[in-house]
């Protein structure tokens, strides 16, 4: 077994020992070459607890009654320096073992007294090595006092290797550092104060070569992988300030973050896995034992509850600089869904200008926020506005724009939630998002597809929507998609989540194409809605009003942008209400037929009805009256009797026969009034058919009319 210590040279210069004055004086203290160990076992003791042998039995205290006082010598060193030194450290108690080597130690102190209230100048340098490493350095210069502690220097570090301390921090984090280089270059000043101590720290800080690992699990399909990497971290002019009795405070001059890498994971539950990095704490868990104090220290510590830091003193200040990031890529994995889904966010460039947790005039300070990249390697995405992450709730005010996303590999989710894969289709998105001070959310997300095609519907899915009809139905003549969702809500209410909220927006959408598919319509019609899924008619009739070509102009023109959209329509009439309109419009055709007889004029399909002027309708009447077949009233004599126009009305009124079959044939010749209406509107007749016609029996809010039905095929 080697040596646990040894030393090269020990010089001592100038040494006085006043044993009167119980002081020890030394001019100059070299101590050359130092080598040491420091380890601790497995079983968790330190080398030092194996030195001592046992006691027998515990020995009295001595009784100091009447001894006379005792005074503790003094030590006073001029310039006590080491040079050359070397420590080893080991320990075993963790999983996996810490090693770390500090090689070319060297230290100094000046003017050392062991009374302590006098400022001594230190310094100190070492390298410091773990596991085979290029060692990282790290100096320091500067005062230090002891009684009261004050702390005033400087501090250059260099690549120190901090993931050497991710053994110590098994307990709390569900992750692995496997490397963190971490630097710093600056100032640290420390002073004791009556109940806590008062910190100031000011430099520039970088932490390089991040890995950051989720943990191996025992299943076979959850290795260890990377979560989070970069490549370099750097942190200028930053200024921590902690003092009793006054807020924390932490400013930061600039921020620029480069070649990073974020692995985010939702998992079967639909948890992410970022919200796991930090292990929970169950509920009434006590801390470890060092931590535990008794009750007759409880009362003595309770005054330090106003030390720097103490919660009730508000919330830190924090003031944050502009943030660059360069080089970032995030890599997103839904388990949720199955089969699962991947996508990649790449090329990740942007910045972000000053904010403040602090608000001027009851308002946050924005920050000025451009982000650039591209998703899946193909799609570009862009976020410019304004944010300030470090208000509650969150101000921003934000416009982003996501162009060409491929939808294919995005058919997992479709099939999911809709039943249906996506054969191809691009995506683009524009989304502008707004929270007021007083948490209020108001965003917009305009959203366009183009060519969306989905397949063939999924089998045994456990939930199917009518997507290939609604995409019918949003889609122009070019194939593309143009919706807008309107969004608001409180960030205060603790039931609001945005994006359940987009889903179920969307959803509606969806749906809509069956419950009112011609809303969908509303924006092609320049107006109207679902009420222009019905043609109204007057009682008897099969005449289009003015108010009701309008309204299928408005309808052939949305068809004339979407030809994926075939039309059936489907008349209707009822014996019960219709009736009597019905009778009075055949006798109106009667009269009218009469007249073209009696002109000469042979009737033409589809020519309009000859007007009848008020002065030629009785003779008109009278002479429907006279070719009518069935019995009229006679005179004396045995000629049909001249009655006034109403009694001859009410005659053949009377003996026109209206059935059941009748109605069928009023509602069928609706229907074909709608539909060779629409044809001459420029519609195929072959995207126009005719449905089954209805004779139906009313309700008190029945009227007169043809449905306009739309489908795919």
């Amino acid at each position: 077994m080697g040596p646990l210590a040894s030393i090269r040279k020990l010089d001592v210069q100038d040494a006085v020992v006043d044993v009167a004055q119980q002081a020890v004086r030394l001019g100059r203290v070299l101590v050359s070459q130092p080598r040491a160990a420091v380890t601790r076992g497995a079983d968790g003791r330190w080398m030092v607890q194996d030195w001592l042998k046992a006691s027998a039995e515990e020995q009295p205290a001595p009784d100091s009654a009447g001894a006379s006082p005792q005074h503790s010598w003094l030590v006073g060193v001029a310039d006590a320096r080491v040079v050359g030194g070397t420590l080893a450290f080991q320990d075993a108690a963790v999983t996996p073992p810490v090693a770390l080597q500090l090689t070319g130690l060297g230290a100094q102190i000046q003017n050392f007294s062991s009374t302590g209230n006098a400022p001594m100048r230190t310094s100190l340098s070492a390298r410091i090595g773990h596991a085979g490493t290029e060692p990282g350095t790290l100096s320091w210069r500067g005062s230090v006092a002891l009684a009261p502690l004050q702390v005033n220097g400087d501090v250059k570090a260099v690549r120190l290797p901090l993931h050497a301390a991710s053994p110590y921090l098994a307990d709390v984090l569900n992750v692995a550092v496997l490397r963190a280089d971490a630097g710093f270059e600056g100032n640290l000043q420390l002073a004791q104060r009556t109940a806590a101590m008062a910190v100031d720290v000011r430099g520039d800080l970088r932490l390089d070569d991040v890995q950051v690992q989720t943990l191996a699990q025992a299943e076979p399909f959850k290795p260890a992988e990377d979560l989070l990497t970069w490549k370099s971290l750097d942190v200028s002019g930053l200024a921590l300030a902690l003092a009793p009795g006054a807020r924390a405070r932490v400013d930061v001059a600039g921020t620029a973050l480069s070649d990073f890498y974020a692995r985010m994971v939702l998992d079967a539950s639909g948890r992410l896995n970022l919200q796991d990095v930090v292990k929970s704490t169950p509920a009434g868990a006590t801390g470890s034992g060092t931590s535990r104090v008794n009750s007759g220290t409880a009362s003595a510590t309770a005054p330090s509850q106003t030390a720097a830091g103490d919660n009730t003193l508000g919330k830190p200040m924090i003031h944050v600089g502009p943030v660059s990031l360069v080089g970032g890529r995030i890599n997103f994995t839904d388990r949720f869904i199955q089969p699962n889904y991947s996508a990649d966010l790449s090329e990740l460039v942007g910045r972000l200008s000053a904010f403040s947790s602090e608000r001027v005039n009851d308002t946050p300070e924005l920050a000025d926020l451009e982000l650039r990249g591209r998703a899946q390697g193909t799609a570009s995405l862009e976020a410019l506005g304004k944010i300030n992450p470090l208000v509650q709730p969150i101000a921003l005010d934000i416009a982003g724009k996501v162009r060409d996303l491929e939808l294919a590999p995005l058919s997992t989710y479709s099939a999911h939630y809709a039943g249906y894969g996506i054969e191809r289709g691009k995506l683009s998105v524009d989304v502008t998002y707004r929270v007021t001070p007083d948490g209020e959310l108001n965003a917009n997300n305009k959203i366009v597809l183009n060519q969306l095609k989905f397949g063939e519907q999924i089998p045994n899915a456990a939930k199917t929507l009518p997507v290939k009809l609604a995409v019918a139905l949003l889609a122009d003549r070019n194939g593309v998609i143009d919706v807008d969702l309107p969004i608001s809500g409180s960030l205060n209410d603790p039931q609001f989540r945005l994006m359940p909220l987009v889903f179920k927006i969307i959803g509606n959408l969806i749906v809509k194409a069956i419950t009112a598919p011609f809303s969908l319509l509303a924006s092609a019609f320049g107006g109207g809605g679902d009420e222009l899924s019905m043609v109204a008619f007057d009682a008897g009739s099969t005449a289009l009003s003015d108010a009701a070509k309008a309204n299928l102009g408005k309808v052939a023109k949305a068809l004339q942008e979407r030809p994926a959209l075939k039309m059936t329509v489907v008349g209707s009439a009822s014996l019960e209400a219709e009736r009597d309109a019905y009778k009075r419009t055949q006798l109106q055709a009667l009269v009218q037929a009469e007249k073209r007889r009696a002109n000469g004029a042979a009737a033409t399909p589809g020519a309009a009805l000859p007007a009848v002027t008020s002065a030629e309708y009785p003779v008109l009447l009278k002479a429907v009256y006279k070719r009518a077949d069935f019995p009229k009233p006679r005179n004396l004599i045995g000629m049909a009797k001249d009655l006034p126009v109403p009694e001859m009305e009410a005659l053949l009124l009377s003996h026109l026969e209206v059935t059941e079959a009748t109605m069928q044939a009023l509602a069928l010749q609706r229907g074909v009034a709608v539909r060779d209406y629409l044809a001459s509107q420029q519609l195929p007749m072959d995207r126009l058919f005719l449905g089954a016609a209805k004779a139906v029996t009313p309700d008190a809010k029945w009227q007169p009319n043809a449905q306009l039905n739309l489908a795919t095929q």
